[in-house]
């Protein structure tokens, strides 16, 4: 495992030129001011993580633009909308790709729904240019792409929108010689591939693409070296996704659903690194775990006017 000291890092930021602001939707991304948070929403039957809100055949469009909501009251910043799952054939022996007919008729519905309830940005979470086109048309603010540009026609369709994007790390096979330079590589070939097709530098998000193409020691690592990674890549905010992933399973022996004291750590870490987005399932808990985290890395002071609790206030007061 190679060790990178405080002093290539520090030079290695010297030279980054991350953008102040991203607007998505409605909204400011203001980078570098506080950690933004994504909320998932999984409109599948068949998601790894059991929250797919077509699993019981229920009312999905109905349920799903009520967990937008929720997720809205918890404290998310943005929705990211999926209509394929993600989980590996070679974990899940019934998985099954989505054709893009079928993802289309899953999300835009939902989409839909939300525009009219929420003022909340969304994502388009598709490996599919065509989905991404179409989605991006029909309200979506952005699009997150865990494939890496895997389809030839997503930078272009992106920079036709005019829209952002979420640039994940992915490659065939988890075999690395050194996973935290590799990750930073290939993130920054396709971020220059983004741009070769017209996709707005300052309009780019780059994801170290935690668990995909990773075993456990791989995430762990490459979570430990966020900074690096972030420096490499010139400062481009990022969004960091290690909520109910494998390694976290692995090492408290935990079912996706049983994972939110591990989904925490990571979360809490990853803002100490430099994450700008993190991307979680438990929004009420883990926007709470974000707030206290970004309190201490970045200095805030506690305003004691702002507590409502008489209790608290009191407590903090006696301290002061």
């Amino acid at each position: 495992m190679k060790v990178y000291g405080e002093t290539e890092t520090s030079q290695m930021l010297e030279k980054t030129h991350q953008p102040a602001v991203l607007k998505i939707g409605n909204s400011t991304f203001q980078w570098g001011s506080r950690t933004y948070i994504m909320g998932i929403l999984n409109v599948t039957p068949d998601s790894f993580s059991g929250d797919g809100t077509m699993r019981n055949g229920l009312d999905w469009v109905g349920a799903s633009v009520d967990d937008a909501m929720r997720m809205e009251d918890e404290g998310a910043d943005i929705i990211d909308i999926g209509g394929e799952s993600t989980r590996p054939a070679s974990v899940y022996p019934d998985a099954r790709p989505v054709s893009a007919d079928e993802e289309i008729e899953r999300v835009l519905p939902v989409i839909a729904g939300i525009k009219k309830r929420c003022d909340l940005p969304i994502s388009i979470d598709t490996r599919k240019a065509g989905v991404a086109d179409i989605a991006l048309a029909e309200g979506a603010d952005t699009a997150n792409d865990v494939s890496m540009l895997s389809d030839p026609e997503m930078a272009s369709v992106v920079a036709r929108h005019k829209a952002p994007i979420v640039i994940s790390h992915i490659r065939d096979q988890a075999r690395y010689e050194d996973v935290v330079e590799e990750v930073g590589d290939e993130l920054a070939g396709a971020v220059a591939c983004a741009e070769s097709e017209g996709v707005d530098r300052g309009k780019i998000i780059v994801d170290p693409g935690i668990g995909f193409a990773k075993n456990a020691s791989h995430s762990l690592e490459v979570l430990r070296c966020l900074d690096v990674i972030k420096a490499r890549l010139g400062g481009l905010p990022m969004l960091v996704g290690a909520s109910r992933k494998s390694f976290i399973g692995a090492i408290l022996d935990a079912e996706p659903e049983d994972r939110v004291e591990g989904n925490a750590a990571s979360t809490a870490l990853a803002v100490a690194a430099g994450a700008d987005i993190v991307r979680v399932h438990e929004v009420r808990e883990m926007a709470r775990v974000v707030k206290v985290a970004d309190a201490i890395v970045r200095g805030w002071d506690v305003e004691v006017g702002e507590v409502k609790s008489e209790r608290v206030r009191l407590a903090v007061e006696r301290e002061s």
